[in-house]
C-alpha cells in the first residue's frame, strides 16, 4: 500500500514538474527560405543544447499570420544581418543550353539582355543563345531570381521565360528536364555541400571575369568560389546581405540573434553563405545592445 501510494506521489510529482517546465518553455517560429533552412536549423539546435526553456519550430508562409514571436530569415535591407548570399546562372552540364552559352564570357550587359526583357529588344542583334534558351526563374518573396533582379535594377517581372511555382530546388528541376533550360540560384542551391562540387550535374555560365575569377568559377568548387567572392566583387556576381527580421522587443529572440551573430561566423562557408566582414558583424551587434537600452 506505502509503495502504491509513493508510487503515485512521485508520478503526481514528475506531472506537476514537466507542466511548470512546460509553462517557463519559450517557443520561436522561425520562417526560413530553403537556401538557409540547413544552417539555421543546426544553429537553432546549437541553440537549444546550451540555453534551456526555449525551442524552435519552423512555419510556412501561411503560418505567419497567426504565430507569435516570429522570426523570419530575410534578404530586407532592415533586417539585422549576419551573413551574405551569392547568385550565379546556371544550367545542366552538357546539355544544349550549356553547349550555346559554353564559348561566351558574359558580361553584366549580356547578363542582363540573357535574363531580361527589354523595350527595344532587336532579334537581329540577340545571340543564338539569348535567342534559343529558356529561361527559369521563382516567384517566391526570397528566391534568388528576385535578388538577381534586384540586383542588376530590374523588375522580378522583367525576366524572360517561365516562372516556377515553389522554393529555388523546383528551378533546378526544371532546368534537368529541359535541355534549354537556363536559371539562377544561391550557392547553397547550386553546390552538394559534402562533394563541395556543383550538385545534378549543373553547369555555371561562364562570366567575363578576370583570369583568376575564371579560373576558381571554371574549377567549381564552393570553398574556393566562397574565397573568391569575399575577397574580390565582381559586376557579374550578385552578392547581398541576408538576415534576421523580428520584433527587437522580445528579449528572447535578441538573445538569439546576439548568439548567432556572435557564434555562426565559423559554420557560414559549410553551408554556402559568405561571411560579413567583422566591423560590419559589431555594427549589427550594437544596433541589438542600442535597442535594449532604449527599451530599459
Amino acid at each position: 500500500m506505502k509503495k502504491t501510494v509513493y508510487l503515485i506521489a512521485l508520478i503526481l510529482g514528475l506531472q506537476l514538474t514537466n507542466a511548470a517546465s512546460a509553462q517557463n518553455v519559450e517557443t520561436i517560429s522561425l520562417r526560413v527560405p530553403d537556401f538557409a533552412h540547413a544552417l539555421v536549423e543546426n544553429l537553432a539546435q546549437e541553440y537549444s543544447r546550451t540555453h534551456n526553456g526555449v525551442e524552435f519550430r519552423f512555419i510556412s508562409a501561411k503560418e505567419l499570420s497567426g504565430a507569435t514571436n516570429v522570426l523570419v530569415l530575410t534578404t530586407d535591407e532592415p533586417a539585422v544581418k549576419f551573413a551574405r548570399y551569392a547568385v550565379l546562372p546556371i544550367t545542366k552540364k552538357g546539355t544544349e543550353a550549356d553547349k550555346l552559352t559554353a564559348s561566351r564570357r558574359l558580361n553584366a550587359k549580356k547578363l542582363r539582355s540573357l535574363f531580361f526583357k527589354s523595350d527595344d529588344e532587336d532579334e537581329d542583334e540577340q545571340s543564338k543563345a539569348e535567342q534559343k534558351v529558356h529561361i527559369y526563374t521563382g516567384n517566391s518573396q526570397l528566391s534568388a531570381s528576385r535578388a538577381y533582379a534586384s540586383y542588376f535594377n530590374e523588375d522580378v517581372n522583367g525576366f524572360k521565360g517561365k516562372k516556377v511555382s515553389g522554393d529555388d530546388s523546383y528551378l533546378t528541376a526544371a532546368i534537368s528536364r529541359d535541355p534549354l533550360g537556363v536559371t539562377v540560384n544561391y550557392l547553397s542551391n547550386i553546390f552538394d555541400l559534402e562533394s563541395r562540387k556543383p550538385g545534378s550535374e549543373l553547369a555555371i555560365l561562364p562570366l567575363d571575369l578576370d583570369k583568376h575569377g575564371r579560373q576558381v568559377l571554371d574549377a567549381a568548387n564552393l570553398d574556393n568560389i566562397l574565397n573568391l567572392l569575399e575577397e574580390q566583387q565582381y559586376a557579374e556576381i550578385p552578392v547581398g546581405s541576408v538576415g534576421f527580421s523580428y520584433d527587437t522587443t522580445d528579449r528572447v529572440i535578441n538573445d538569439f540573434v546576439s548568439w548567432v551573430l556572435t557564434n555562426a561566423t565559423g559554420e557560414l562557408h559549410h553551408y554556402g553563405l559568405l561571411t560579413l566582414p567583422q566591423n560590419e558583424l559589431t555594427a549589427q551587434l550594437q544596433r541589438i545592445v542600442n535597442k535594449e537600452l532604449a527599451q530599459n
